[in-house]
């Protein structure tokens, strides 16, 4: 039987490593029902802008795709970049696919990442100013899901006498902050939102900020995505999975402030410190990673990020998980 303390979801970013976007965006959607079908619990995509690698623009266009493709898994926002869009039509857009998807999705936000050129093109200056309007626009958004006419007056959204329709189906959609920053940590205590942590967060660091959520409010809804791949050759797994990571920055065009280069995107990092940081190797390895997991986090959402970029080869990594590893955890 699968591990009680742990869920298992399935995280994707709409990778065009071969210059060829419409192969992209069908490989995501096709690893999206596999996840399905190989039961997993849910399915998370990503949002970024401006970049010829990472092309999953249209987020929510994309879900309800996958939405129409599936029946049971849940759908989640890995993460909406509330700053970069307009809040009222996020607000919209996700109601109306909860609807669509009878109840699925897991609304995930964040301000935008280590990404300088989202926010420049977004017209926002700083890291700080993003995370402001991510912050209100995310509570302007929970207004409207909840509250026939709402009135909002902020620093940086004002509405008088606005109304949404549809509101979601959901009430309320399950709301995940992709930070652990102490602002993101306060407003998820005081309104009992998830958090989730990237892929490339360090363990030690994550660890010690779930330790004391839970000493200060108990049980909380956490998640931790983790740079993934498995086969059945461990020399293999290893040198196909850390490859990957090693490749992710350059690809993405990470850019992170002074002192905040997480220890696996270093460079020169070693083969150990991505493993430690990963969930990369062959089932027993694999099996062995999310025993550490769950030794340190406790209850959690474990979020599987493909660390290769081939697609098949991706998908055989994620069956061979459920097949001989989450199968038999615990």
């Amino acid at each position: 039987m699968p591990d009680p303390l742990q869920r298992y979801g399935v995280f994707l970013n709409v990778e065009d490593s071969a210059g060829d976007a419409c192969a992209a965006l069908e490989h995501t959607v096709q690893t999206a029902v596999a996840a399905e079908s190989l039961g997993f619990d849910d399915v998370w995509v990503a949002e970024h802008h401006y970049n010829p690698f990472a092309i999953g623009s249209a987020l929510t266009v994309l879900l309800g795709y996958v939405a129409a493709r599936t029946s049971r898994v849940r759908l989640g926002t890995g993460a909406s970049l509330l700053a970069l869009n307009d809040p009222v039509r996020v607000a919209e857009d996700v109601a109306t696919l909860d609807l669509l998807s009878r109840g699925r999705i897991e609304f995930g936000v964040a301000r935008g990442g280590p990404f300088p050129v989202q926010l420049r093109h977004a017209g926002l200056d700083s890291g700080e100013l993003a995370r402001q309007r991510m912050l209100e626009a995310l509570a302007l958004i929970r207004r409207l899901w909840s509250e026939p006419v709402v009135d909002f007056d902020g620093r940086h959204y004002r509405h008088e006498g606005l109304s949404i329709h549809p509101r979601p189906l959901q009430q309320p959609v399950p709301v995940w902050l992709a930070s652990l920053s102490p602002d993101a940590r306060r407003l998820a205590a005081t309104q009992g939102h998830g958090l989730m942590a990237t892929p490339s967060a360090d363990l030690g660091t994550v660890a010690a900020v779930v330790a004391d959520e839970r000493a200060a409010r108990g049980g909380f809804p956490f998640a931790i995505a983790r740079f993934f791949h498995c086969e059945p050759d461990h020399a293999r797994a290893v040198a196909h999975g850390v490859a990957g990571v090693r490749e992710y920055p350059g690809r993405m065009g990470v850019h992170f402030a002074s002192g905040s280069m997480p220890p696996m995107f270093e460079p020169g990092a070693s083969e150990d410190t991505i493993l430690a940081n990963a969930v990369i190797g062959d089932p027993a390895h694999c099996t062995a990673q999310l025993q550490r997991l769950r030794n340190r986090l406790g209850p959690h959402r474990l979020l599987l990020k493909p660390a290769v970029h081939e697609p098949g080869l991706a998908r055989e990594a994620l069956a061979l998980f459920m097949r001989e590893v989450a199968a038999h955890a615990g």
